[in-house]
């Protein structure tokens, strides 16, 4: 499994959503519509740039995110023993994360915020009247914007991260503040290393479907109301 795809799967069960690749450094919008390709999201375009498709947004409640790959020991960076740290607690200042397997991941977002198109119904009316639009295409209707994430993934068993910071500075995990006197020292090369940047991290995207019956995720009537959107809002197929 490719890095991306790896990401991917850690967004959706930790958040529900899709991800959005390359995390925090891509420009995800709401409207935005494209394909999955490879189990994440490609970009096409905007409907209201191409369909002229107008929309409501709003804002939805904050989330959080805190992931830590199994095999994973913590130890205090200046002594060196072990510390019974919680996995999906907060992170903590001065410590080292021993990753003892290939592609391992620490994605760290206490502050998620969420903005929504609040009229997806009238959404979708619009987009079955437009006559280049496709099946198969997907709309986000969800953006969540992580506030100084601290995301890596290793390359190769046997990396060794030290998370160091003055003080309380890990408090707010303002992680891109120099002020703070935050510092983060690798063993190994990382495969993603992203720390302190505000941006998209992941994605709630829907599709229509014009087949009558079919409800697994977001089903499009022939009135081109939304007919079922009981929370499971991903599509993952093609």
């Amino acid at each position: 499994m490719g890095l991306a795809a790896q990401f991917e799967s850690i967004i959706e069960r930790q958040l529900n959503v899709h991800a959005a690749w390359v995390p925090i450094t891509t420009p995800y919008k709401l409207g935005d519509y494209g394909l999955i390709s490879d189990g994440v999201f490609q970009k096409l375009g905007n409907i209201q740039d191409d369909f002229d498709v107008t929309f409501t947004e709003g804002t939805g409640p904050e989330a959080t995110l805190s992931f830590v790959s199994d095999n994973t020991t913590v130890v205090d960076a200046s002594t060196g023993a072990a510390i019974n740290l919680n996995p999906q607690g907060e992170l903590q200042a001065n410590v080292t994360y021993k990753f003892h397997q290939d592609k391992s991941f620490l994605v760290k977002a206490p502050i998620i915020t969420v903005s929504v198109i609040e009229n997806v119904n009238q959404v979708a009316k619009q987009l079955k009247k437009a006559d280049d639009w496709r099946n198969k295409f997907k709309v986000v209707f969800q953006v969540f914007v992580a506030q100084n994430p601290l995301i890596l993934s290793t390359v190769e068993g046997g990396t060794e991260v030290t998370i160091g910071a003055e003080g309380n500075a890990l408090k707010t995990f303002n992680v891109g503040s120099a002020s703070v006197g935050f510092s983060m020292k690798t063993t190994k090369e990382l495969g993603l290393n992203i720390s302190g940047k505000t941006g998209v991290i992941a994605l709630g995207l829907f599709k229509l479907n014009f087949f009558s019956g079919n409800t697994e995720f977001m089903s499009i009537g022939d009135e081109g109301k939304v007919e079922n959107l009981n929370g499971a809002t991903l599509t993952d197929d093609l």
